[in-house]
Order: structure tokens, then sequence, then C-alpha cells
């Protein structure tokens, strides 16, 4: 049996709390984009947090689902 490292949108979500983005524990993944967003919004200068906090994700090397992928990738093109 194969164990992979798995970020899924909860651990995305985490992070995401983590650096000061106030989402919810119940929130979904498209409404916690949009926070992030309004979030990124309400101060600019977020963005290098933001940037931050995705390439730590990046570099655990776990696999990505695609849809939080797709998410921060169009957070990151709102810069």
């Amino acid at each position: 049996m194969m164990i992979v490292d798995l970020i899924d949108e909860v651990d995305f979500k985490e992070k995401m709390l983590g650096i000061g983005v106030p989402a919810k524990d119940c929130q979904t993944l498209a409404a916690t984009e949009q926070t992030t967003k309004d979030w990124l919004a309400s101060n600019p200068n977020n963005i290098s947090v933001l940037k931050s906090a995705v390439d730590e994700l990046i570099a655990t090397q776990a696999t990505i689902l695609p849809e939080v992928h797709q998410v921060m990738t169009r957070l990151l093109q709102n810069d």
C-alpha cells in the first residue's frame, strides 16, 4: 500500500487561517477563495504573505488536489 501526502481544501483553509485570512472552518473551498480575495483587496500588501504561504504548500512536495491548485493559481494571478 502506498501512502501519499495530500493537500486538500482543509489543508488550504488551515494555511489561509494561519496567515490571517478571516475564513471560517465551515466554508467551502469557493467561499475560502472569495474570503481570501476580499482579504487581499483590503490590503494589497498581503499578496507577499499569500505567495509565501503557497510556496510553502508547494515546497512540501505533497500532491495538491487539482481544485486547490486552481484556487491557488487564480489567487496569485490577481496580484
